[in-house]
């Protein structure tokens, strides 16, 4: 017992010199991996059972988003074991049942006490991110059946979760139906990085058109808010290239929330994959309130309308500061670094996990946050490499994980 204290009281002490560290300058790769680690370890132990499935304690329900979550992960720390098993189930109890090779986006308890497929409808942003660390696994792993399904899924992706539009081949939030002659659109499921990758390995479709259209429709959307953050939700019409906010005050899809805080991530990602592209930056470098008000109250906003006001300020979660990292990070290195020595580093307890136990969405992003903050502290001796597969793959390791 006074051993496990021991390291508890070690551990605690590391976390806050690390947190002292950072406010001179921020911290590399090497610095963080020990953290990011641990982190991953107790994910693990909480969030993913024995046989691949994560559970997300709201509802103790499973998500295609929480799967392909902990893929990405478990490549980022090159977890082959973790990678395989989780990838496992999400195939056999999420894309099986579907009966094509995309991914139903929820499963559970069914009223009769059985457990399976609650909402057989797709979320496109899970199916990329499967496909995208598929990929990123074949590149390290050399595992053919890695890139024969990743393949599957990104014809499926095509066919059925992006269409023409006037503004371009635009990727939609899932297979679900949509009425009148506007679409919902989702910009935080864009993955520009991505479709940079997919371009490498799937010749039979033009992915740089979902490229362009996603930065088209998040710079214009970015322009339209009071704020110019980015809004969870847009419409965007089949007739024309109009794309508008919901306006109603009792409407929240247009909120910069839960959704739209992690357009500074995907963002950010790009920007660091590819730093000639000017788009990624129009948008990390926008101004908007978010700089203002973490000077101002040391904290970040979980929910804003689109002009502006706090809708829920009692609601809190770490999600938005490591969403959002990436974001500051551009409009102020420095406060980005205090940011994450105030917020990020103390909230991480003995053990590896962040404050909110069991909320795995913050439990990600968190990490997603600081695993990419960790980039900044180094040369960008990926960006030299001519295959954006290899540039992502190089960005998405850590010492610790070889």
């Amino acid at each position: 017992m006074r051993l496990a204290r021991f390291w508890v009281v070690l551990l605690l002490g590391f976390c806050l010199l690390l947190a002292q560290v950072v406010e001179a300058a921020p911290l590399t790769r090497k610095a963080l991996a020990p953290l990011l680690k641990a982190s991953w370890e107790q994910y693990k132990q909480t969030f993913i059972q024995n046989d691949g499935r994560v559970i997300d304690y709201n509802g103790n329900v499973t998500t295609s988003e929480g799967q392909s979550y902990a893929m990405l992960r478990a490549f980022w720390m090159r977890d082959k074991e973790t990678f395989d098993k989780t990838y496992r189930w999400t195939k056999d109890n999420l894309q099986i049942p579907r009966g094509d090779h995309l991914f139903s986006w929820k499963w559970g308890q069914l009223p009769d006490g059985t457990w399976g497929t609650l909402d057989k409808t797709s979320a496109s942003d899970a199916d990329q991110d499967i496909a995208l660390a598929l990929i990123l696994a074949h590149h390290v792993w050399k595992e053919p059946a890695y890139l024969e399904d990743a393949k599957l899924i990104l014809a499926d992706i095509w066919e059925r979760l992006t269409a023409p539009m006037p503004v371009g081949r635009v990727l939609l939030p899932g297979d679900w139906p949509q009425q009148g002659r506007s679409f919902q659109i989702n910009p935080s499921y864009f993955a520009p990085y991505a479709y940079r990758v997919f371009a490498e390995v799937d010749e039979e479709h033009d992915w740089r058109e979902v490229l362009d259209s996603s930065y088209e429709i998040l710079a214009r959307s970015v322009a339209q808010t009071g704020t110019h953050l980015p809004p969870d939700w847009v419409q965007l019409s089949l007739d024309n290239d109009a794309i508008t906010l919901y306006t109603n005050a009792q409407d929240t899809r247009s909120d910069f929330g839960y959704e739209a805080i992690r357009v500074y991530w995907r963002v950010g990602l790009d920007r660091l994959v590819q730093p000639l592209d000017k788009r990624s930056a129009s948008v990390l470098h926008a101004r908007n309130p978010l700089l203002r008000y973490w000077q101002v109250r040391s904290d970040l906003p979980i929910s804003l309308t689109y002009d502006g006001i706090v809708r829920h300020p009692q609601m809190q979660s770490g999600a938005v500061y490591g969403a959002v990292l990436p974001g500051l990070y551009a409009q102020d290195e420095h406060a980005a670094d205090v940011l994450v020595a105030r917020r990020v580093l103390p909230n991480l307890k003995p053990g590896g996990q962040w404050n909110t136990k069991n909320d795995y969405y913050a439990q990600n992003w968190l990490w997603f946050g600081l695993a990419l903050y960790a980039n900044y502290g180094e040369a960008w001796e990926w960006s030299r490499l001519n295959s954006m597969t290899s540039r992502l793959s190089q960005l998405m390791e850590l010492p610790v994980a070889k």
